[in-house]
């Protein structure tokens, strides 16, 4: 988990009781042309944030998410006691953002970030622990699978691989995927049969029903990251 120092510009607020629908004061209908909804199912909603600099946005909330830095900005944020402070966003900065109510102005870079809000987390409680597989990717090929951290909701890892390197068979839970650069590998299936997937930076892919596989990089230099949605583990091993 982060310092609480690490997430010292967002201030609290209550979380949502399941089900209940989202504060009028949300990013997304606050500020649409702003935060863009690229993916939403009963697990995750998924925004493509994206500023010039100069651009304002006014006072609004985001419920619990994974916040993924794809470009270089900084900003003005502006809490709701009127404080404001500074905060850099970098490319591949990954944070656990619980919640937040805030305003800000982009006073250099290009904002460029993917908010990964887990619905679970608005709600009362955690889904059930499952237990993981016996040929978990983080536990069979850790150097290219580096676990940043872990809540009752979500497990984050940072997927690094360059052209050449293999990994062996292993599974994923579903999981949301978002690419930080750009690479070509050769997927493996447990019954021989083979794919090729490319990823590109920006790219944001819901693996609903994660999967078991080996890989060959064949081009490129992959950084992924990898957030694993536990709702989504606990509904798939549901009988």
């Amino acid at each position: 988990m982060l310092r609480p120092a690490a997430i010292a510009i967002l201030l609290s607020i209550p979380p949502l009781a399941a089900g209940q629908a989202l504060p009028p004061d949300d990013a997304v209908a606050v500020d649409p042309d702003v935060h863009r909804v690229i993916i939403e199912n009963e697990h995750i909603r998924v925004f493509d944030a994206r500023a010039s600099r100069g651009t304002k946005s006014p006072m609004h909330t985001h419920p619990p998410m994974v916040l993924v830095g794809i470009g270089k900005a900084r900003f003005r944020m502006m809490l709701p006691d009127g404080k404001p402070q500074l905060f850099d966003l970098d490319p591949g900065q990954v944070r656990w953002v619980q919640d937040a109510r805030h305003s800000w102005e982009l006073l250099a870079g290009e904002l460029h970030a993917i908010g990964v809000e887990i619905k679970s987390a608005q709600g009362e409680g955690a889904p059930p622990v499952i237990e993981r597989s016996a040929i978990d990717s983080a536990a069979v090929d850790p150097e290219a699978h580096h676990v940043l951290f872990e809540n009752a909701h979500v497990r984050v890892f940072e997927g690094r691989t360059s052209h050449g390197r293999t990994s062996p068979m292993h599974s994923h839970p579903p999981t949301l995927l978002i690419s930080l650069d750009w690479i070509r590998l050769v997927l493996t299936l447990p019954d021989g049969t083979t794919a090729i997937h490319d990823f590109h930076p920006g790219q944001a892919l819901w693996v609903a029903g994660g999967g078991t596989h080996s890989w060959r990089a064949i081009a490129g230099n992959g950084r992924v990251i990898a957030i694993e949605v536990k709702s989504a583990q606990a509904a798939l091993a549901k009988p």
